[in-house]
């Protein structure tokens, strides 16, 4: 009986060892998930950063043209430019004011595209991580759920037997104290 019931247990693997490596396989889709979020956090923290930067850079422009075009106001109140020179060079600044108003205008539009793209990529491989991890507790359940009902038939049999075993030497016990005579 012992024999049999060790085989059952050599093929089947105890409970502790299936739950075992149950949790080790779900620690170790844990970690690759949030190594993954983490990564994506990296690549989102660095576009916040090169967006700042960018729009350092956009300032100091802006304020160099500004700063452009008050010299040449001054230089002109000094008389160092005829007025058809000054007005040509003032309307090409502000020329050159505007289309780089227009081309931040473009910059931020992008950045704010490509963050939210970001955003939804970063949102869209949670939700798909969180997906395959569903799936796999839920395959190893229904696995588990079947050896389970495998193991349960066996463990009942099992039982019948060893209370009959049990049954017959107490008889046998209460036969050799001459409690029951045959």
């Amino acid at each position: 009986m012992d024999g049999f019931m060790d085989k059952i247990a050599h093929r089947f693997g105890t409970a502790g060892e299936v739950i075992r490596a149950n949790s080790e396989a779900e620690a170790r889709t844990l970690r690759d998930s949030k190594e993954r979020i983490r990564a994506l956090e990296a690549s989102v923290e660095e576009m916040k950063r090169l967006s700042l930067k960018c729009a350092e850079l956009n300032e100091l422009t802006e304020q160099l043209a500004r700063g452009a075009i008050e010299r040449l106001e001054e230089s002109d109140k000094g008389g160092g430019l005829s007025p058809e020179e000054f007005s040509k060079l003032t309307d090409a600044l502000n020329d050159i004011k505007s289309e780089m108003t227009e081309a931040f205008k473009a910059q931020e539009e992008n950045t704010h595209k490509e963050n939210v793209r970001v955003y939804r990529n970063v949102q869209a491989a949670i939700v798909e991580e969180l997906k395959q991890q569903s799936e796999a507790i839920a395959a190893e359940h229904v696995h588990m759920e079947r050896k389970v009902r495998g193991i349960k038939p066996v463990a009942i049999i099992a039982l019948v037997f060893s209370g009959i075993s049990m049954t017959g030497i107490i008889a046998v016990l209460l036969m050799m104290l001459n409690i029951i005579t045959f």
